[in-house]
């Protein structure tokens, strides 16, 4: 359908070469869109490269930490230069760990912010301008149903996740009139590198818990997040901006 067709698009997929971030990246492609993926491992980004590219996909791998400014700018710059344009932004790169709040340091609050919440502001605001000359924009933040829920271990990343929520409707309302839309998806459990599941009868009783109340009875697969990727970065979602989006499976309905 037209509507959510994304041909001539160009996304930017933070942490786009593993995970989540490659499942939306494979997504985007299907329908269209040219893809920047953006990560830190060099290794990782080759590995996502081959893989994009033997699906069909257009794409450019980019090196870069998006918690650091300059390098920011510079993933800009580059997909630019290369695709002549963007159109899409997917806020996805995120590190996470379990630590207890009284015994973190000042350094790893700090590190936490930076790559996971900073780096939201840095990339919208280097986007902005690209966004103004193509006529409108999308920005998808990757956010967590931990804000909704959490968790005795993880009070830095809920805390950036959290931030990224509010952040996110807030830049809707800024950026609204330049037709650009802001909205955040929250996952549940899925199955990636930061989150390994692992096979049935090797996991942990905690994540065969968690599959046992989702209402879909399974944890997430990053393929599973093509859908609302797609619907988001197309046109089919000018009207929805705003939104914070929970997309777990049902899983926070029970737990």
């Amino acid at each position: 359908m037209k509507i959510f067709d994304l041909t001539g698009k160009v996304a930017i997929i933070t942490g786009g070469n593993g995970g989540l971030g490659l499942g939306i990246a494979r997504g985007l492609a299907s329908a269209g869109a040219s893809v920047a993926i953006v990560g830190r491992n060099a290794d990782k980004l080759k590995v996502a490269t081959a893989d994009l590219e033997a699906g069909g996909a257009t794409v450019l791998a980019i090196q870069a930490d998006v918690s650091l400014e300059d390098d920011v700018n510079r993933m800009v710059a580059e997909t630019v230069g290369r695709f002549g344009r963007i159109d899409i932004l997917f806020n996805n790169a995120a590190i996470s760990w379990g630590i207890r709040p009284e015994e973190m340091t000042l350094e790893e609050w700090n590190m936490f912010l930076a790559i996971d919440l900073t780096s939201c502001f840095l990339t919208s605001k280097a986007c902005y301008p690209e966004f103004v000359k193509a006529g409108g924009g999308k920005i998808i933040n990757i956010s967590s149903i931990v804000t909704k829920l959490g968790h005795p271990k993880l009070v830095q990343y809920a805390a950036a996740k959290g931030g990224m929520d509010h952040m996110t409707q807030s830049l809707a309302r800024s950026w609204g009139p330049q037709n650009i839309q802001v909205n955040a998806v929250l996952p549940g459990l899925v199955d990636s590198e930061m989150m390994p599941v692992g096979p049935e009868g090797t996991r942990s009783p905690i994540i065969d818990y968690a599959i046992s109340k989702s209402a879909c009875e399974r944890h997430g697969t990053p393929d599973d997040f093509a859908g609302i990727s797609i619907l988001l970065s197309s046109e089919a979602s000018d009207f929805i901006t705003g939104s914070v989006i929970v997309v777990d499976g049902g899983l926070s309905l029970a737990i």
